[in-house]
């Protein structure tokens, strides 16, 4: 059987900021199932630059041939220091220390040995510094201080039904889940099942 990788659908890019749509990265984050992944491997996480509009497909590919498990585990780690940032941030509550210095210190990597350069406020990455797995995990803690910094706290949501967690653009502010066609629409389900 060949590998299944996870196809990256308009519906995975809710969030309104790269830093989200990668803490969103799970299938569910309330409620985990066993097989609760969408980055499993260096091509998922390639093809995720893509969709996103990040990388573009030679990007893409450079990323797809990193080597080994420990890069995956690095963009995990990446991934779940930013759900916890945002998540606290979504909640009102302080951000955990130790998940925002994770992510400066992994920015900061990029940035000091000189892999990832600054176009305005978003890293910027050479076409030759794909390939390299410290490079990419720093743009990924890069997007995440960025969105730290810039994103307005009050407009920040969590799914009440999968945590996963979005900018809330709507006029009032009145936004509740991530999607209308897949939580919203659940939640009618379940209230209807539950009054019938």
């Amino acid at each position: 059987m060949a590998n299944a990788y996870t196809q990256w659908v308009p519906e995975h890019f809710i969030g309104g900021h790269p830093a989200l749509d990668l803490a969103n990265a799970v299938f569910n984050r309330r409620a985990p199932e066993p097989d609760n992944e969408l980055l499993k491997s260096a091509r998922d996480i390639a093809n995720w630059f893509k969709a996103s509009g990040l990388a573009g497909a030679r990007e893409a590919e450079a990323v797809a041939r990193i080597p080994g498990e420990p890069f995956v585990e690095r963009v995990h780690a990446v991934r779940e220091a930013s759900a916890r940032v945002f998540g606290s941030i979504a909640a009102d509550k302080q951000p955990p220390p130790e998940a925002l210095g994770f992510l400066f210190r992994s920015a900061a990597g990029g940035l000091a040995d000189g892999a990832v350069g600054l176009d305005g406020t978003r890293p910027d990455l050479s076409l030759a510094r794909w390939w390299d797995p410290d490079a990419v995990t720093a743009v990924l803690a890069m997007l995440s201080v960025e969105g730290f910094f810039t994103l307005p706290r009050e407009r920040l949501r969590a799914c009440p039904r999968c945590d996963w967690l979005f900018l809330d653009t709507s006029r009032g502010g009145k936004r509740r889940w991530c999607s209308m066609r897949t939580c919203g629409n659940r939640e009618k389900v379940s209230r209807h099942r539950e009054h019938a």
